[in-house]
């Protein structure tokens, strides 16, 4: 609350409602004419109206005061435009919000501080404090590249599959800092996997049989990371697909019709857009064992590219409830009908 101003502007306040009281008498009938009628209670308003002008001018805070001539002009003008009850009125309406501000309510929120990125798990736990998409959000949205580098080290602590795509966001980051640390990491895991491919393409110069097959699944597998991953694009990443299909089939030579190289092939043989070739793959594994949860997903994928739509109804219905029941597929049933 101000302080009670000084003792000039309680007179100027006093003066100007004796000023305004004076004036209204004076209307009043049986006021002798030399002190009453309307030219005498015209000056006495415009009198009051001046010296409440002067009065609150002076009570107003500085910034209310700009243009100062602009601000006194304004004040006189709404004193002297309302008789009798305008000068009262607006006298103790201004003084009443300049010294008896109304109350805010306690905001029911609080300001706390950001806490720092951990770039190592502080501990270890069923939920982790920072998911995948965290990490992709103070990416994008972090104003401090300090912050941004931290996101981009805790991306070492999550499956690869899970930390590609959130390096592959860090290498659109204006920070040179930023995009050189994820571009080390993406690079790290690329070599890490070409370095396991090196390794099992020399064994196996000099495999035969049975552990020839082991390690062309071995290598068809290690090809299918970089491309899982999106390690690789444009020629290598269909190069990459054909190695993988050139050593699933060798592997189901040498191993015999197994479900599992089945269901690798029919996943490569998808992504080359040969899907006839890839529901043929995908029903063997079925029949060979293969577990329908993993293989009808695909056999919709399959019938939603031909504009089968019959067929992706029937795909998705022969799943399990509880399996169609998970995200991403619970959007997907729910969007051909075969969930609510």
């Amino acid at each position: 609350m101000k302080p009670w101003p000084s003792l000039g502007i309680p007179t100027l306040i006093f003066a100007a409602l004796a000023l305004e009281l004076a004036g209204a008498l004076s209307l009043l009938p049986g006021v002798p004419t030399a002190f009453g009628g309307w030219p005498v209670f015209l000056v006495l308003h415009l009198a009051a109206a001046l010296s409440l002008a002067l009065v609150l001018f002076r009570l107003f805070p500085r910034p209310y005061r700009r243009p100062r001539r602009h601000s006194a002009v304004t004040l006189f003008v709404l004193a002297a435009s309302i008789p009798v009850f305008g000068i009262p009125g607006l006298l103790f309406g201004i003084l009443a919000a300049l010294y008896l501000p109304r109350r805010e309510p306690p905001s029911p929120f609080q300001t706390v501080a950001i806490p720092e990125l951990p770039f190592r798990p502080l501990a270890v736990s069923e939920q982790p404090l920072f998911g995948s998409g965290g990490l992709i959000g103070i990416l994008r949205n972090a104003p401090d590249p300090e912050k941004r580098i931290q996101a981009v080290m805790a991306t070492r602590q999550l499956r690869d599959q899970d930390a590609v795509p959130i390096l592959r966001q860090a290498l659109r980051d204006p920070e040179d800092d930023v995009r050189l640390l994820a571009y080390s990491l993406l690079d790290g895991k690329e070599q890490r996997i070409n370095e396991a491919i090196r390794r099992l393409l020399e064994e196996l110069e000099t495999a035969t049989g049975q552990r020839a097959g082991l390690l062309h699944r071995h290598v068809a597998s290690q090809y299918w990371e970089l491309a899982y991953l999106g390690l690789a694009s444009g020629d290598v990443y269909d190069h990459v697909l054909q190695q993988v299909l050139f050593h699933c089939d060798a592997a189901l030579a040498e191993l015999g019709r197994l479900h599992g190289l089945l269901y690798q092939r029919g996943r490569v043989l998808l992504r080359l857009g040969r899907w006839e070739e890839a529901e043929a793959a995908f029903h063997e594994a079925l029949e060979r064992g293969m577990g329908e949860a993993d293989i009808l997903p695909y056999l919709a994928e399959i019938a939603y590219l031909r504009r089968h739509w019959v067929g992706v109804i029937d795909c998705l219905r022969r799943l399990d409830p509880q399996v169609l029941a998970e995200p991403p597929l619970s959007l997907v049933g729910r969007f051909w009908g075969v969930t609510t």
